[in-house]
Parts: C-alpha cells; sequence; structure tokens
C-alpha cells in the first residue's frame, strides 16, 4: 500500500548537485507516456526542447513543448509525460534546489501555477542549449565545483530571465508586486497550517485587506483561490499517487473534519475525491 508519493532523488542519477541529459525521440517512445504513478523530484528540472513537438502532464495540466521552448519544473510537483513525436530534441538540467538563488527560486515560484511552457527566440535557446553542454563537459573534465557553480546558475538565470519576460515590466514592479511574490513563496511553504488570508498576512506583518488587494491587483485573482488552489493540487496528488484513505489525506492537510475536507474538495473540482481518484487512475 503507498502511503507516500514517490520522490525521485537527485542521488538517483548522480553524487553531484547537478546533471544534465540529452534526449532524443525514435520512433517508439510509448515507454515514455505510459501512465505510470505520478512522481514528485527533491531537485529543479528545467528542460529546453530545441524542436519537435510533445506533451507532459504537470500536477494534471497538460503542457505542450515546441520548438525553442523551455519549462522549469519544481520541486514537489508531479508529472508525466503523454506525448513525445519523433525526431523531437530536449536537454535537461537537473539541479540540487539549494543550488537556486533566492532571488531565482522566487521567480520560479511565482509561475508555480501558470502550467506554461516559455518560448524562446533561436539564438536564446542556442545560447542556453550551450551553456548546459559546458556544464555537462566541465564535469566530465572533473573541473573544480566553483566552475561548475557557475555555469549552472548561468543556465538557471537564462531560465529565470525567460519566465520573467512574460510578467509584468521592471517598471511596472511595485510593492504590491512584491507582496504577491512572497505571499505565495509562504503558500508553498506553509499551506497546510495556514487557511486565510490573516494567516498569511500576519506572516507579512501587513492587513489582510491590504494582502487581498495585493494579490488581486498583481494576479486577477484572490488570495482564497490561491489558498485553495494549493491545498486542491496537493489533495489531487495524494489521492493519485498513494492509497492513503480520504480521511488520512485530510489530516495529512490541516483538516481534522474530513467531511468537511470532502465538501471542500467536490465544491472546487465538481466530484468528490473518491471519483477523482477513479478516473484518474483509469
Amino acid at each position: 500500500m503507498k502511503k507516500n508519493i514517490p520522490t525521485i532523488s537527485l542521488n538517483e542519477f548522480t553524487n553531484q548537485e547537478t546533471s544534465v541529459f540529452h534526449f532524443i525521440a525514435t520512433e517508439d517512445n510509448s515507454a515514455l507516456y505510459q501512465k505510470i504513478p505520478h512522481r514528485r523530484d527533491d531537485h529543479f528540472l528545467f528542460i529546453l526542447q530545441k524542436n519537435g513537438y510533445s506533451k507532459i502532464v504537470v500536477d494534471f495540466k497538460e503542457i505542450t513543448l515546441t520548438e525553442n521552448s523551455i519549462i522549469c519544473i519544481l520541486p514537489g510537483q508531479v508529472h508525466y509525460v503523454t506525448l513525445v513525436d519523433s525526431g523531437t530534441q530536449a536537454s535537461l538540467l537537473i539541479v540540487d534546489s539549494k543550488l537556486i538563488s533566492k532571488k531565482n527560486r522566487g521567480i520560479f515560484e511565482e509561475n508555480y501555477f501558470d502550467y506554461l511552457s516559455v518560448s524562446i527566440n533561436s539564438t536564446t535557446s542556442h545560447f542556453l542549449n550551450s551553456c548546459i553542454e559546458l556544464v555537462e563537459a566541465s564535469q566530465k573534465l572533473s573541473t573544480s565545483s566553483e566552475v561548475i557553480y557557475s555555469l549552472t546558475n548561468t543556465c538557471v538565470c537564462l531560465f529565470a530571465d525567460a519566465y520573467e519576460q512574460i510578467k509584468v515590466s521592471e517598471t511596472a514592479i511595485s510593492r504590491k508586486h512584491i507582496i504577491t511574490k512572497q505571499f505565495k513563496s509562504l503558500l508553498l511553504k506553509h499551506f497546510r497550517t495556514h487557511k486565510s488570508a490573516v494567516n498569511y498576512a500576519n506572516e507579512l506583518n501587513i492587513s489582510s485587506a491590504y494582502l487581498n488587494e495585493a494579490v488581486k491587483l498583481t494576479t486577477g485573482l484572490t488570495v482564497s483561490y490561491w489558498i485553495q488552489q494549493t491545498i486542491l493540487t496537493e489533495a489531487k496528488r495524494l489521492l493519485y499517487a498513494t492509497d492513503n484513505t480520504v480521511k488520512e489525506i485530510a489530516y495529512e492537510l490541516g483538516y481534522d473534519d474530513h467531511a468537511y475536507f470532502n465538501r471542500f474538495f467536490s465544491n472546487l473540482e465538481k466530484m468528490t475525491p473518491l471519483q477523482f481518484r477513479v478516473n484518474y487512475r483509469k
């Protein structure tokens, strides 16, 4: 009986803090997109798709990758491949979480629920691919850790820059934008215990009214929406990838009353937790 979502550790790939993989799709890639139980990583996964067409599912949302597109999958997000066209080429960079700067982590966390790939131009794609290859070469040459870290950070910064381009311009960034980023970062850490805007406002030393105003202005959605979606996403992960009862999942997510959790899930997803489990395990 599975009680926890399978977690893939960086140690399973390498004894180093970063690793590179290159992928070229063949005619038969059926093994890639068999619907196996979701897994989550304990590290960051950066994907650069150089050409072709593919689809992956991240937290039950299907994402399309085409030529010169990138995506960052964060620790804790669960994912699997659903389609890869023959000839598709991609480079994968796996990075230990502790190597990601606070600034870059904030950028990726802000996009946690956007579920988008980002298109980049061919020049940037070529440059990014060259940087990834340099990381790989530096490891093979057994260069110093400082060199590997510097090259890895360059790659991560290029991913972060691309994500930043789809957000507001630098001149439009305000205190409310900063508060929203801080809120989303706290949300990923405390969603099991903090269930209201007041909880997060207290963490940020501001009023709940001002927090709601900031988040609604910068995202178009309320604080309550983001809290609910975070809890709902983790509930889906646990329902799909573990055999825990609804009562056990409710308790793990901070609900003593599993009947209340059942209503909460059903209202948002338009099906009960058990119906969701059955539908997605077909």
